[in-house]
C-alpha cells in the first residue's frame, strides 16, 4: 500500500478534524512523511494549521481544500489535543478581517495558528493586573486621573482586546451626548468591546468614557499652556 493510501486509512480511522503530525510517524520515516503529508495537502485532504498541525479537510470540485469543521472548533481541538487549557476561543474581526481569538488566561501562548487564511490573535492575562476585575458601584468612585490606564487594567484583568464592532458608534455617540465631539480612539474602542462583552454596562460606559475624555481636555490644555511659556 502506498503511503498516501496509508495515510488516509489512518486518517479516516482517528476521532475529530485535528492532526498532529508525531501521530502519523509510525506510518514513516520523516522526510518520507513530509512528502506524503505534503501529496494531501496538495490534492484538499488535509489543510495545514501551523507547525506539526494539520486539519481534514475534503476537496471541492475544483480541487480546492474544503474544511469539515468551522474554525473556532478546530482551534478548539488544537489546544485539546496539545494539553493546552484555554478559557475561550471565539471569532471576531480585526482591521475588516476576520479573526480567531485565542483566551490563554495567565500562560504565555506564542503558537502561530492559521485557519485557511484566518489568522490566530490571543489574548493573555497579567497577573500584574489582578485586583482590577470589578468596577466600583458607585459611578461617582469611577477614576477621574489615569482613566485610561484604569481601563486598559480592567480589560486585561478580563482577557479582552479591542475587536472593531458596531458599540463604537454607541461610544462614540456618548460622548457627543457628553458634549465631547471627538474621534473614539483606542481607549474608547476598548470601551466599546468591554460593552459588548456584557463586562460593563450603558451607565457605566457612559461615565468612564466622560472622565476620559474631560482628562484628555485636561491635558490637552495644559500642554497648550506650556507650549505658550504659561504655568499650569
Amino acid at each position: 500500500m502506498k503511503l498516501e493510501s496509508k495515510l488516509l486509512v489512518s486518517l479516516g480511522k482517528r476521532a475529530g478534524n485535528v492532526v498532529l503530525r508525531r501521530d502519523l510517524s509510525e506510518l514513516a520515516g520523516p522526510t518520507q512523511l513530509s512528502e506524503g503529508i505534503s501529496r494531501l495537502v496538495g490534492s484538499g485532504r488535509l489543510v495545514r494549521l501551523g507547525a506539526g498541525l494539520y486539519a481534514k479537510a475534503q476537496p471541492d470540485p475544483t480541487g480546492r481544500a474544503r474544511l469539515l469543521a468551522k474554525p473556532v472548533e478546530l482551534v478548539r481541538e488544537v489546544f485539546e489535543k496539545l494539553g493546552v487549557s484555554v478559557r475561550a476561543v471565539e471569532l471576531g474581526m480585526d482591521s475588516g478581517q476576520p479573526v480567531v481569538i485565542v483566551d490563554a488566561g495567565d500562560q504565555r501562548v506564542t503558537r502561530k495558528l492559521d485557519v485557511a487564511g484566518i489568522p490566530v490573535q490571543y489574548v493573555q492575562h497579567n497577573v500584574r493586573d489582578r485586583g482590577f476585575e470589578t468596577l466600583p458601584l458607585d459611578l461617582n468612585a469611577m477614576p477621574t486621573k489615569g482613566v485610561s490606564r484604569f481601563i486598559e487594567r480592567f480589560a486585561r484583568a478580563h482577557g479582552i482586546s479591542y475587536v472593531r464592532t458596531g458599540l463604537d458608534d454607541y461610544a462614540e455617540a456618548v460622548t457627543r451626548t457628553a458634549g465631547d465631539d471627538v474621534v473614539l480612539d483606542a481607549t474608547g474602542k476598548l470601551l466599546a468591546t468591554l460593552k459588548k462583552k456584557n463586562l460593563i454596562n450603558g451607565r457605566q460606559l457612559a461615565r468612564l468614557m466622560t472622565n476620559y475624555t474631560r482628562e484628555m481636555k485636561r491635558v490637552r490644555s495644559i500642554r497648550r499652556l506650556r507650549k505658550r511659556g504659561i504655568s499650569a
